[in-house]
C-alpha cells in the first residue's frame, strides 16, 4: 500500500480480526464454559496456562461466522493478550502495567504474579459457593486467578476502576482516533439499548444519557461502573458473585440498579 491517505474499511469489506476480538463479535468459542468454573471447590487453587485455556476453547467449533453478530466471550481477551505478548515480545502483564496502570496512576491495582493467591492488605473478603449442588458459602479471598488470564486477572479496587474510566473517557490514555474507535458499537444483546465498543460497553441511564465502563466477575467478587461524558464517574464492588447464589438474576439486577442509582443520584 502506498504512504497516501490512511485506509479506510469500505461498506462492504470485513472489520478486521483485532476489532472482531476486542468488540466481541469473532465467534470464538468461550473456554470459561469449557474448564469446570462451575465448580468452585475444584477450581479455587488450580493454575491454568493461557496456553491450555485457548486449548480448551479451540477443542469445540466457533459459535458463529467471524463478524455476524455479537457474544461475549472470555477467549477474545485471552487471544488479544496472546497477541499482545507476540508483538511486543513482551509479557502481556508488564506491557499492562507499564502503558496502562503506570501512566493512569493506579495506586491499587495490579496484576498478580504466576502461582499468587494472596490480594494486597488491607482488601475485602469475597465469598463463593464451595460445589455444584447445594455448595456452602465458602472464603474465596484466597483463590489462584489465572483462569481470567488477560481477560480479567487484575487486583484494583472500585476508586481505581472509576480514576481509570474517567482518564480513558476525558482522553488520557489514548489518542483522538483510537478513543473514537473505541467508542463505534454494536448493539450488545444483554439488556435494552445496551451497545459495546471495543472493549468497553455503553450502558443507558434511567436518568438520561449513559455512561462507558466495563464489569468484571470473578468468584468471591463482582464490579460494575465507568463514567459519563459529563464527568460523573462510579466504581462498585460486591463480595460475592451474585450469578452463583440463589436468585442470581434478582440480585444480579440489584447490582446493576445499585450502579444506575450511583450515576443518576
Amino acid at each position: 500500500m502506498s504512504s497516501g491517505a490512511p485506509a479506510r474499511r469500505g461498506p462492504h469489506q470485513p472489520e478486521s480480526g483485532g476489532r472482531q476480538l476486542l468488540q466481541h463479535t469473532s465467534g470464538l468459542p468461550n473456554y470459561t464454559e469449557h474448564i469446570g468454573l462451575e465448580d468452585f471447590a475444584r477450581i479455587q487453587h488450580k493454575f491454568f496456562h493461557p496456553h491450555d485455556l485457548l486449548t480448551a476453547a479451540l477443542a469445540h467449533p466457533a459459535e458463529f461466522a467471524p463478524g455476524a453478530k455479537w457474544k461475549y466471550g472470555n477467549t477474545n481477551y485471552l487471544l488479544a493478550g496472546l497477541l499482545i505478548e507476540k508483538v511486543t515480545e513482551r509479557p502481556v502483564q508488564e506491557q499492562i502495567t507499564e502503558r496502562v496502570i503506570r501512566k493512569a496512576g493506579l495506586r491499587h491495582t495490579s496484576w498478580p504474579q504466576p502461582g499468587d493467591r494472596t490480594l494486597p492488605v488491607p482488601h475485602a473478603r469475597g465469598y463463593a459457593l464451595s460445589g455444584l449442588e447445594n455448595g456452602k458459602v465458602v472464603d474465596a479471598t484466597r483463590m489462584d486467578p489465572s483462569w481470567g488470564g488477560a481477560a480479567g486477572q487484575l487486583i484494583s479496587t472500585p476508586s481505581d476502576l472509576a480514576k481509570f474510566a474517567r482518564l480513558l473517557l476525558d482522553g488520557k490514555l489514548l489518542a483522538p482516533g483510537q478513543l473514537a474507535e473505541m467508542r463505534k458499537t454494536v448493539d450488545a444483546p444483554i439488556m435494552p439499548g445496551w451497545r459495546y465498543g471495543l472493549g468497553v460497553l455503553r450502558a443507558p441511564l434511567s436518568c438520561g444519557g449513559a455512561y462507558w465502563g466495563h464489569g468484571g466477575d470473578i468468584d468471591g467478587y463482582e464490579t460494575r461502573g465507568g463514567a459519563t461524558d459529563d464527568g460523573r464517574s462510579v466504581g462498585l464492588a460486591v463480595t460475592a458473585l451474585p450469578g452463583t447464589f440463589s436468585n442470581a438474576e434478582k440480585s444480579a439486577k440489584a447490582v446493576m440498579s445499585a450502579t444506575d442509582t450511583a450515576f443518576c443520584n
